[in-house]
């Protein structure tokens, strides 16, 4: 097994979050405009200034020349997204405004006010199955809106904008761009009139992440991002002047996981760069089987706030953000000028409340606070009223005419007794009353910490990447590609732990592109995160990320009835057929009466009272959406006892999961043991019926594959042969079994005869099994299983192995063999049995 690696301090911060003891709320308040004093000297005016019903995301907010403040926001409703603009005036909100022409799959709106007072709103949308950037200005002195720009063309995803105002009336955007099929940032700015040529800031091979933006008093425009560029996630600032970028700096390069860069301008031309700080490894080999060994830190682990600003041509470190924070859980901190010198920065705190369940947890949420740097100290930081929701959100923020600091942030409602369940999308925005702070920022002199490299415990991952994308199999005359993938993660939309070990949706796409380096993929919460908008916010994340020829996003959810109905995941390669099913409820189902419960009307996760024709009433309703659906953990709670099963529906299952164990038979590699792993066992309440040995016996013909599950990383593998690397390309491999599972990047290949695993045919008499394989170390023992038994194996010792072998004492009539390799390592490849009948 792989061997672990002293972490340091600050890993042992991350689970004090999660059993913290809940810190009290206040009582929800009408959504008037509403005065609170969060902090000595500080009054917040706040409202909510989106639409009165729709689910409404993603504040932007600029301040015009007239004095006035103008809010955007996205507002989704029946399967639509629209983009809408209000504006504060003379002490008072106006009417909202539709912007028009947009697709219904809208990103990221932002605004800005040009000299001429006319205010443009910025935005990515899905036209045609593309995203594009596009802008549109709106007149308020003749209230009118301008014809609609394009901003960009390019077939690959355009997206994440991210907008800065500047002197005279310009602003400049930023985004991430899919153009080679590897994500860079360009920006293109607004002089005044026009748009000028967009421009390229980053051109290297590495993935580069959501921008962030700023312009001086000169007009430079200073862009903030994480790159991948290293093999882990740095940050870094651009700065470019008249079309070209001039300057590159890396403000956060060490081993350890640093992402989500926000940069701010002050108004003495300091430029200030924030960002969330993780452990090293993030994303690498997690999972029961590796508990004690693996080095690899979840996707939702231990983030901090942190904060460097580039003053007299060097870094300069203010003192440290994240005691301001009670060094709580700080995700995507931002920070903002306060229009007098010095900066604000906000972070979405991960927290936990509510009564603990049965292993003592509490629910985790994230709510924004705030802080402001004074002299050589930071305030206490204060949450914003209403700021709860989930952690992929973003706020806003802007000084007006006036000198007054302004900040729009979102929230999902989300209340006490279930802080994992959204109530209603909303956007708030407030003006701050504080008092002027004289303290010039003082610097620390600390500067960057030295973080050790720590062991991965993989001996070439590149090379076994690239291994792996380069073998072909020769099938019936097909060349078929090797593609590597993971149909079983869950996000901050799953409600059995909300992101806390997960990590949030856009962090999903980090790590199959980058972390895991995936060719395909889906993200399956629970019920699609039990919401509509959530799901739609599912969906049209899967469309963004799809990046033919290098990741293929697939639409999918997990549908989680408890044993014996099963857990499944169902998916699809068209958004249009893909749709929740329900969880079909008894009447006697206990908390889902009235009055309504913390968990509402039905389960946003999994339910043990299902109609016990549950199974049957899912394929009715499915069928005709050429689905593709895998059932998962089948020899446990959340298990099948394979009682109902549709072999037009269900050709694959799932025979490992990073999260737990393999479920391939009873005392087989990787599968639960009662010796060591009682209390397992006992948590997830293993049902041997449920294994898919058991499965095979009745007839069923599987093919099989390795997915992660909660928490897990990098041990789990969905492998697929196919010669059509699309999302029906991918899905049709699957329903023909080219598929194996694996626990490492394991190229797997074997025949019978002529035939390819996963076939079903008959011969008259034993055809030879051919067995080729490259293992991402030593191979200490490949067995051939007919029918679940061992009849062959051997100890070939060496990573690359090639053999065949013939079964002379198979007896006439129906069989099913398969292979399995298990590495020196630990780590384990099972290939999808071939289904014989012999004459």
């Amino acid at each position: 097994m792989r061997f672990r690696h002293l972490l340091p301090a600050a890993a042992l911060i991350a689970p004090a979050v999660w059993f913290s003891l809940p810190r009290r709320i206040p009582a929800e308040a009408p959504l008037a405009m509403l005065a609170q004093t969060p902090a000595a000297g500080v009054t917040l005016h706040t409202t909510a200034y989106g639409h009165e019903f729709r689910q409404d995301d993603w504040p932007a907010v600029a301040a015009a020349p007239d004095g006035s403040v103008w809010a955007a926001w996205l507002s989704y409703q029946d399967g639509r997204d629209d983009l809408a603009i209000r504006r504060y005036r003379n002490g008072k909100w106006g009417n909202m405004m539709w912007v028009p022409g947009t697709s219904g799959d809208s990103w990221m709106p932002q605004i800005a006010v040009d000299r001429r007072n006319r205010v443009w709103v910025v935005w990515s949308q899905m036209e045609d199955g593309n995203w594009d950037l596009y802008a549109r200005p709106f007149n308020p002195e003749i209230q009118q809106w301008e014809p609609r720009l394009r901003l960009t063309t390019h077939a690959m995803p355009d997206i994440h904008p991210r907008l800065a105002s500047g002197p005279g009336g310009r602003f400049a955007v930023a985004w991430q761009s899919f153009r080679e099929r590897n994500s860079n940032i360009l920006m293109i700015e607004f002089d005044g009139e026009k748009f000028l040529p967009e421009v390229r800031v980053t051109s290297h091979v590495g993935n580069d992440w959501f921008p962030s933006i700023a312009m001086d008093s000169r007009g430079a425009v200073w862009i903030g991002y994480d790159s991948f560029r290293n093999g882990n996630y740095d940050v870094f600032l651009s700065r470019v002047e008249n079309g070209k970028p001039v300057q590159h700096l890396a403000a956060a390069s060490t081993p350890m996981m640093e992402t989500q860069a926000s940069v701010a301008v002050d108004t003495m031309d300091r430029v200030w760069v924030a960002w969330e700080a993780g452990l090293p490894l993030w994303g690498k080999d997690t999972g029961y089987v590796v508990r004690n060994t693996a080095a690899g830190k979840p996707l939702g682990d231990f983030r901090e706030a942190r904060l460097r600003c580039w003053a007299g041509g060097q870094w300069r470190d203010p003192a440290p953000v994240s005691p301001a924070f009670n060094k709580e859980v700080a995700h995507h901190p931002q920070v903002f000028s306060d229009g007098k010198g010095s900066v604000y920065v906000t972070a979405a705190l991960r927290l936990a409340g509510g009564q603990p369940n049965a292993r003592g947890r509490r629910s985790a949420y994230w709510e924004y606070w705030m802080t402001h740097l004074e002299g050589g100290r930071w305030s206490k930081a204060f949450a914003l009223p209403r700021s709860r929701g989930r952690s992929s959100t973003r706020a806003g923020a802007v000084v007006d005419g006036e000198g007054k600091f302004w900040i729009a942030w979102p929230t999902d409602g989300r209340r006490e007794g279930n802080f994992h369940r959204p109530i209603r999308q909303q956007v708030m925005i407030a003006s701050l009353d504080a008092p002027a702070f004289s303290n010039q920022p003082l610097w620390s002199g600390s500067g960057p910490e030295s973080v050790p490299v720590p062991e991965s415990g993989h001996r070439d991952e590149a090379s076994d990447v690239r291994a792996a994308r380069a073998y072909t199999a020769s099938v019936n005359g097909r060349r078929l590609r090797l593609l590597r993938g993971d149909f079983h993660r869950h996000t901050e939309l799953s409600w059995d732990g909300g992101g806390a070990s997960d990590g949030s949706l856009p962090e999903f796409y980090r790590y199959m592109i980058d972390a895991a380096s995936m060719d395909f993929g889906a993200s399956t919460d629970h019920q699609g995160g039990a919401w509509p908008y959530w799901w739609w916010y599912t969906q049209k994340m899967t469309d963004m990320f799809h990046v033919p020829g290098a990741y293929v996003a697939i639409f999918g959810y997990e549908r989680s009835p408890q044993w014996p109905k099963g857990n499944r995941n169902i998916f699809w390669a068209k958004r249009s057929e893909a749709r929740i099913t329900p969880l079909y409820m008894k009447e006697s189902a206990p908390g889902f009466g009235l009055p309504a419960g913390p968990t509402g009307d039905e389960s946003g996760v999994g339910m043990r009272d299902a109609f016990d024709n549950d199974t049957q009433l899912l394929y009715d309703d499915i069928r005709r959406t050429n689905p593709l659906v895998i059932a998962h953990t089948t020899a446990t709670f959340m298990g099948t006892d394979w009682k109902e099963f549709d072999q037009s529906l269900e050709p694959v299952v799932e025979i490992f999961q990073g999260a737990r164990t393999s479920y391939e038979k009873v005392g087989a590699p990787l599968v639960a043991d009662p010796a060591r792993d009682a209390d397992h066992i006992a948590v997830a309440q293993y049902k041997p019926e449920g294994m898919v040995s058991v499965a095979l016996a009745k007839g069923y013909k599987l093919g099989i594959i390795a997915s992660s599950d909660h928490g897990s990383t990098h041990i789990s593998y969905a492998m697929v042969y196919t010669d059509n690397p699309t999302r029906q390309g991918i899905l049709d491999a699957f329903r023909k079994r080219q598929v194996y599972g694996a626990t490492d990047n394991i190229i797997l290949d074997v025949r019978m005869g002529s035939r390819f695993m996963g076939e079903e045919f008959t011969l008259a008499a034993p055809a030879p099994i051919h067995v080729r394989a490259r293992g991402t170390g030593a191979v200490s023992r490949v067995a051939i299983l007919r029918d679940s038994r061992e009849i062959y194996t051997a100890s070939p010792g060496r990573a690359e192995i090639d053999f065949t072998y013939a079964d002379r004492e198979a007896g006439k009539g129906f069989h099913y063999y398969y292979v399995r390799l298990e590495q020196e390592d630990g780590m384990v490849a099972w290939s999808s049995p071939f289904f014989v009948t012999y004459r």
